[in-house]
């Protein structure tokens, strides 16, 4: 057991390899999808009155590259338009797609598993402009807040993060939650890992979004489970907490605020149902439970300070705006084949792996890619973790669909991307929590990809994949944990 939490890292290990892909176990899954009684695609609290939004700050036109990579532009002040702005646009909605005889899916501005969006967003705020101090629920489909509990939430904020400084500083921070049963309905226990995969996704809209209006940010994974569930009134079961963002915390202001000498009381509202029918998978109890904090101490001692990147940030390559390209990303359902630039795909590697602001330190994800058609580059396998080293030429489409469950995207794309971490010496060195951390920080990079991909006219998709089948092809000890194809 590591000082830094809880927990040994063999036990998300065992939770991981529990839950891997292989050809054998999708061929004799017998798992059938209740599509009569499919997961509530939002959350609806039954007695709190909506707060309704008003128009948000207008787009900042920020190159993409720029964003991605963390450079702040100039700051605009942190009032209610402009979290409007960053909340909208990085979690709301922006089509719906009918669907005969059910309800129609409502497409967000960040990707998502099977488009079943299990991740909620709660805003902290304090000296918001326009809003008073609280916990407030962000509810994409009206485009409104419900104040969850009144008053200055950051006391208790401070103590459930260990009094992580950039807490105490910052006028509003995003927690975000995941709700299982959404993505457990169709992916099962698997579908712990994609809560995770789906945050990172939205984080990734939010820190570019943070930084085309000039406010600092960070991911905080360093908190008091039971204390961060209560302050926002979840149950840390049915809808757990994945992490944290402060926003605009200044650095030069001092304290900030002062930690609880206490955690919060837990706070209810009722709230309707999920589905009528769900199903307990205890394996995920069990992983989020073993990888849990149980103590302010065990928090503060998690955290660390982001590593510095020594590489200078890359060349700017994607000079559409942020906002522009977050409303236009999609998901691709087909690619061309036809070759992309070399430079265009060093940039979307670079600028992805770039400068993580982070509480667990370091970039837990390497990069390795299937290259089938980029000019400049031989087709095969290549890794990036320092600059392309070549593992194996030749024509590989066959091979990179085959190891994405064998769908068509992953050998049709220009290159498709295979998003690593070595578990094992994540949670030696880290402890079990460093799970969590290496499924988000995938996720965080994963939605980077997306971002550059379509800011420099491209288009990406997200996938699965054959787990141990993806290790051998790249000769690593490594697990994968997402997989993003891009392409034409």
């Amino acid at each position: 057991m590591t000082d830094r939490e809880s927990g040994t890292g063999f036990e998300p290990l065992r939770y991981h390899q529990a839950t891997k892909h292989s050809p054998s176990s999708v061929r004799r899954g017998t798992h059938r999808i209740d599509r009569k009684d499919p997961p509530e695609q939002f959350k609806r609290y039954l007695e709190l009155a909506p707060i309704s939004l008003p128009a948000p700050a207008p787009d900042t036109g920020y190159p993409t590259s720029r964003a991605i990579t963390g450079r702040p532009a100039d700051p605009r002040p942190l009032d209610l338009a402009e979290l409007t702005r960053l909340v909208v646009c990085a979690a709301g909605i922006k089509r719906i797609r009918a669907q005969a005889g059910a309800e129609p899916i409502y497409l967000r501005t960040y990707a998502s598993a099977g488009a079943l969006y299990p991740i909620e967003v709660y805003l902290a705020c304090a000296g918001v402009d326009g809003l008073g101090d609280g916990v407030y629920h962000y509810s994409p489909l009206d485009e409104a807040l419900r104040l969850v509990r009144p008053g200055d939430p950051r006391p208790f904020l401070m103590r459930a993060c260990g009094n992580r400084p950039s807490i105490g500083r910052a006028p509003v921070t995003a927690v975000l939650s995941g709700i299982p049963w959404r993505t457990n309905w169709k992916y099962q226990a698997r579908g712990y890992r994609h809560l995770f995969w789906d945050a990172g996704m939205l984080a990734a809209n939010l820190l570019a979004l943070c930084a085309s209006g000039g406010h600092s940010c960070e991911v905080v994974l360093g908190f008091v489970d039971s204390e961060l569930d209560a302050l926002v009134g979840i149950d840390g079961h049915s809808e757990l907490s994945v992490c944290l963002i402060p926003i605009g915390f200044d650095e030069a202001a001092g304290a900030g605020a002062e930690p609880s000498t206490g955690p919060a009381a837990q706070v209810h509202h009722p709230v309707g149902r999920i589905s009528f029918h769900q199903r307990e998978y205890p394996e995920v109890t069990e992983a989020h439970l073993n990888t849990a904090l149980q103590s302010c101490a065990k928090a503060q001692l998690w955290q660390q300070d982001p590593f510095p990147n020594q590489a200078p940030p890359p060349s700017d390559f994607a000079f559409t705006g942020i906002e522009q390209v977050i409303r236009k990303r999609g998901s691709k359902g087909s690619f061309s084949r036809a070759p992309i630039p070399a430079d265009d795909l060093e940039g979307i590697i670079v600028a992805s792996t770039y400068s993580l602001p982070c509480d667990w330190g370091e970039d837990l994800t390497q990069v390795g890619l299937v290259v089938n058609a980029v000019s400049g580059l031989e087709p095969g396998a290549y890794s990036a973790v320092w600059g392309m080293q070549q593992i194996a030429l030749g024509n590989l489409r066959e091979r990179a669909q085959f190891l994405c469950l064998e769908q068509k995207l992953g050998g049709d794309a220009a290159a498709t991307l295979f998003l690593l971490t070595d578990l094992e010496d994540a949670t030696t060195t880290l402890g079990a929590r460093s799970y969590r951390a290496a499924q988000l920080n995938a996720g965080i990079v994963g939605g980077r990809i997306y971002l550059c991909t379509y800011g420099c006219g491209l288009g990406a998709t997200g996938l699965t994949f054959y787990d141990d089948e993806v290790r051998n092809l790249f000769q690593t000890q490594a697990e994968p944990m997402l997989v993003v194809a891009v392409g034409a």
